[in-house]
């Protein structure tokens, strides 16, 4: 794939070049522009025929000949990386950039190439000098900056991510909503360490730049926790969930335990309730049937049947089965074609076969794989859901 890759790229440079040369210089350049055309052709050659370590020699003493071939090794370097090749294309962007006679532009170029290398290889350290160094001579550019951001959460480095962060475009929500991710990130650091002030700090920076964030919320809800502020960490918790029903689960436990040490079982009731009324999500109603079949088991089993006619979930049948062993509550009125529909869902979507070689699973029985075309490799999955 390379190989022909290379082939439509450097066919028409190789075409081209004995023409444009002429033009410029006139037709006293015709033995030096035949010898130009013939090298790239052996360098194909040595390509097609498996021998990329002379084609790069050949490509890059044409490098040394022509100044107007920049682009073109660059793209070599760039498809010797995507095959996985990073060692030749380093020295491809490596000794482009010793070239004396390279404009600013494509200076910037062949770093920022050398940099996807270094960021392919794993030498982070290296490919974080060389972005660095494309940052301070441009702000501006959002690429070299994007690298940067990449390597820094990698590294789980959120202090140098946040000042690269700040170069990124006002426009949009990308830039807040990243500066707040990393804000939170220093926070819960400084929570796992007992620093207060240091957690309180990042937070407030975090709901300055997203105030919808519901981590920021939640991270403030484990704050008050630290502090046993009981009322404010329920407020923070319950906030996060009002931005996001899904943090729910998250926060669950400790809702329930702030509520009880403030003894306002009720009031946190209500909250559920409300919730549920809005929220498709089993999560609330499981908890707020939880909390009333202390009192009243029978109208929890009630609330949840009703609530499966419409919505059937395993996590509800599960429940089902706990009050009837735990608390001794009769299912008598539970449909068994609901729990038949609900079993039906389950294995409705799931698939029936799997290779066992590369993993493609389906319905169909194949004796040939799809995906990696070896046979008799497809077998019947087992497990809860199969066989």
């Amino acid at each position: 794939m390379l190989e022909l890759t290379l082939l439509f790229l450097l066919l028409p440079v190789a075409a081209a070049s004995g023409w444009w040369l002429a033009k410029r210089n006139g037709q006293r350049n015709n033995e030096s522009d035949s010898a130009l055309s013939s090298s790239y052709f052996r360098g194909l050659n040595y390509l097609l025929n498996e021998q990329p370590d002379k084609a790069i020699e050949v490509f890059l003493q044409l490098a040394e000949v022509n100044p107007d071939t920049v682009e073109t090794h660059l793209a070599m370097g760039n498809l010797f990386r995507r095959r996985g090749e990073v060692d030749k294309a380093i020295r491809f962007h490596k000794h482009i950039m010793t070239r004396p006679n390279l404009n600013e532009e494509q200076r910037a170029l062949a770093l920022y190439e050398l940099g996807e290398d270094y960021m392919q290889a794993g030498l982070l350290d290296r490919a974080e000098k060389l972005f660095r160094s494309l940052v301070d001579q441009d702000a501006t550019s959002p690429i070299p900056t994007r690298q940067l951001l990449l390597i820094y959460q990698q590294e789980k480095d959120w202090t140098e991510a946040i000042k690269v962060a700040r170069h990124l475009p006002r426009e949009g929500s990308e830039r807040n909503s990243l500066l707040a991710q990393f804000h939170c990130e220093l926070a819960g650091n400084a929570l796992n360490e007992k620093n207060i002030d240091s957690a309180m700090q990042a937070l407030r920076q975090a709901r300055r730049y997203d105030p919808k964030n519901p981590r920021a919320r939640i991270l403030e809800g484990d704050l008050a926790w630290q502090l046993e502020s009981w009322s404010r960490a329920a407020e923070h918790y319950r906030a996060a969930c009002e931005l996001d029903p899904d943090c729910l689960i998250q926060v669950l436990d400790r809702i329930h335990e702030c509520h009880q040490r403030l003894d306002a079982l009720d009031a946190l009731d209500s909250w559920l309730q409300r919730l549920v009324e809005r929220s498709p999500m089993s999560t609330p109603l499981l908890a707020l049937a939880r909390l009333r079949s202390n009192d009243n088991p029978k109208a929890a089993v009630q609330l949840v049947l009703d609530r499966m006619a419409q919505r059937p979930t395993v996590r509800g049948l599960k429940f089902l089965v706990a009050m009837w062993m735990e608390q001794g509550v009769r299912l008598d009125r539970m449909d068994p074609a609901l729990i038949t529909d609900l079993l039906e869902r389950l294995l409705h979507d799931q698939p029936t076969y799997r290779c066992e070689h590369c993993g493609f699973s389906g319905s169909t029985y194949h004796w040939h794989c799809p995906s990696c075309r070896r046979w008799n490799t497809t077998r019947a999955i087992r497990g809860i859901l199969g066989e």
